[in-house]
């Protein structure tokens, strides 16, 4: 299941579970966890202090004892000073570190967004993070075969069988998400026997002929594409086309195929 945007995602991830949850599909008992969304700065985005807000979390690929930065801990934004451009980060003992990621840190600082997610048994989940030292690979997906929910623990299985066991108090296994929907973007490279877009027509900065045609050219055997309006979607594609007339009508052909 495919959407252009991370809220259709989230949205879409809710409506499928509470399906799930209702005929039983999903365990009875539940966990709920704070995960770490990652936001995909760029380099110079993450450069530039105006791109943080307060509450985010930030980690290091390398530290600094200039700057008392260390790597793999994670700090929250606490406050921005734009003209400066610092920011202020809480250590995880509560002491405030300004940094200045012009100077030092924009090309190995990643920030997140925490996101309380709720998991039960049979859900699926995915990696959004590597993690060689577990064999976890950013985009691989697994299923939760059990929970603990005095210690705030899952249990899942990956797809090449292996079992895994998450401590969702720790910063490595919080890089996770709900696998029930992808983004078009993050869906590119994977392919699948069946694959379901939802695309609202009206979204002008998401769904256009490139966007559409990744999402259509993820599957295998199947693809069926949800929307508002068949006719807006159609006219849409041409009208934000971003890429060549011949790949728009090859677009077009396939909606008017996919969209029931």
């Amino acid at each position: 299941m495919l959407d252009p945007t991370r809220e259709g995602r989230q949205r879409l991830t809710d409506a499928i579970r509470a399906e799930l949850v209702r005929d039983g599909t999903l365990g009875a008992d539940a966990i709920t966890a704070t995960t770490l969304e990652p936001l995909g700065l760029t380099r110079a985005e993450a450069s530039n202090a105006a791109s943080y807000a307060p509450g985010q979390i930030v980690t290091f690929r390398r530290g600094s004892r200039e700057q008392r930065l260390s790597r793999g801990r994670a700090y929250r934004v606490e406050s921005i000073d734009a003209e400066a451009g610092t920011v202020s980060l809480a250590t995880p003992q509560g002491k405030s570190v300004a940094w200045s990621p012009a100077r030092w840190g924009g090309d190995q600082a990643e920030a997140f967004l925490e996101v309380e997610q709720e998991f039960r048994t049979g859900d699926r989940i995915q990696f959004t993070r590597n993690n060689r030292r577990a064999g976890r690979n950013n985009g691989d997906i697994a299923s939760v075969v059990g929970i603990d929910p005095q210690r705030g623990g899952i249990m899942v299985e990956r797809e090449d069988g292996k079992q895994d066991t998450l401590d969702l108090s720790r910063l490595a296994d919080r890089h996770i998400r709900p696998g029930w929907v992808r983004t078009i973007h993050s869906a590119q490279g994977a392919t699948a026997d069946r694959v379901m877009a939802h695309l609202e027509s009206f979204r002008a900065n998401t769904v256009d002929a490139p966007a559409v045609y990744v999402a259509i050219s993820r599957a295998r055997d199947a693809v069926a594409l949800y929307t508002d309006s068949r006719s807006r979607l159609t006219e849409a594609i041409g009208l934000r086309d971003g890429t060549q007339i011949g790949a728009i009508d090859e677009v077009r052909r396939n909606v008017e195929m996919a969209v029931g």
